[in-house]
């Protein structure tokens, strides 16, 4: 039995690297050839660009991880269901559950590796994606986010520190300007609130610090100019996906106590903390459909002598795409009711892992022995 289970679990990682290495690296290459029309007027080096097919590999494969986990089930099982091996490992006397032992514990070191990519490897893909574009297109980067701050230079030897931006409404919660000339520091400018207008950022309350004479001013309201408008910097904020969990978090926690709740971060948190567990339900899913003596089996044994060994992989990859399509249709579903607050936001990304688990356990439970 382990001679058995040892060679079909040589076979689903072979299919399974194949799959998500091979995809990813598609995707990869689509997504880099469709910026050489921007990259290519700077006539960037040759390592650059293959820097950025590599870094943009891990990203890929966060999301290929579930596909590649069902289709290599699916057809690993398949093809056994197809040269009757299933039937003589029965008729030996073996059980299938016990061969199947093995691929749950492999199911969970998938999705161990796979919130490791997500949440180590990924993030910072995105950081240095972002930074050899800047490279290749010769711009400099003049602003970092942490936390949800915002670091950045402005114009006229402006720097700029934002605690929290607002992006809904346009406006800042805790702002400093420092004012640098040829002598160096010259000024700081501090305001618990900026608010965006046409002729530049207003901000409220404002504590003007000179540096030279060391005198401290209070003014209600000031408009600088030097900074740049939300339109601009906020494409340079990263997105959820280009954060940690920690990170989110944090950015979470810093947005609840300026008294704003952001739904769609707390379905973004939600969704994380789920999105690895689908590696083990869509692998459980495939072995189980195909075992359980279901459609899938009906499908491809079905006037068995008229299908070639090509037909019945595309028969299996057919189920394996509507599988997969059904699964994405059904998350972002619940995804936009989150993200919408028509449902509860915090439980929308589960509601879809917990309907393909609980159906995934049942056809586990259906396979006869």
């Amino acid at each position: 039995m382990k001679l058995i289970a040892k060679y079909y679990l040589k076979e689903f990682l072979k299919t399974f690297l194949i799959v998500i290495i091979g995809i990813s690296t598609l995707f990869s290459l689509i997504g880099t050839i469709d910026k050489m029309g921007e990259f290519m007027s700077h006539n960037p080096p040759k390592l650059l660009i293959i820097l950025y097919v590599l870094y943009g590999l891990p990203i890929h494969m966060s999301f290929l991880f579930p596909v590649g986990a069902l289709f290599s089930s699916l057809f690993v099982f398949s093809q056994a269901m197809q040269r009757l091996e299933i039937v003589a490992i029965k008729s030996a006397g073996a059980k299938m559950k016990e061969l199947l032992k093995p691929f749950l514990v492999l199911g969970l070191i998938i999705t161990t590796v796979g919130f490791i990519n997500s949440e180590l490897i990924t993030p910072k893909c995105f950081k240095m994606l972002h930074n050899l574009k800047n490279q290749i297109i010769n711009k400099t980067n003049i602003y970092t986010f942490k936390d949800g701050a915002i670091f950045m230079r402005g114009k006229d030897g402006l720097v700029i520190k934002i605690d929290l931006y607002l992006p809904d409404q346009k406006t800042c919660q805790g702002i400093t300007v420092f004012k640098i000339d040829d002598d160096g520091l010259s000024e700081r400018l501090t305001s618990p609130l900026a608010i965006w207008t046409r002729e530049g950022w207003l901000l409220k309350d404002v504590t003007i610090i000179n540096l030279r004479n060391s005198t401290i001013r209070n003014k209600k309201e000031l408009l600088v100019k030097g900074i740049d408008s939300p339109e601009i910097f906020q494409s340079e904020i990263w997105k959820s996906e280009e954060m940690t969990l920690p990170e989110l978090l944090r950015y979470r926690d810093k947005l609840n106590n300026a008294g704003f709740k952001n739904t769609k971060l707390t379905v973004d948190i939600s969704s994380r903390f789920t999105y690895s567990f689908v590696n083990l339900i869509m692998l459980v899913f495939g072995f189980s459909l195909t075992l359980s003596g279901g459609t899938l089996t009906a499908l491809i044994f079905k006037n068995q002598s008229s299908h070639s060994v090509t037909q019945n992989n595309i028969i299996t990859a057919g189920i394996g795409v509507l599988i997969t399509i059904l699964y994405w249709l059904s998350y972002s579903f619940f995804i936009s009711l989150g993200y919408a607050g028509a449902f509860f936001p915090s439980i929308a990304p589960m509601i879809t892992p917990l309907l393909f688990a609980s159906l995934a356990t049942y056809l586990y439970k259906s396979i006869q022995e």
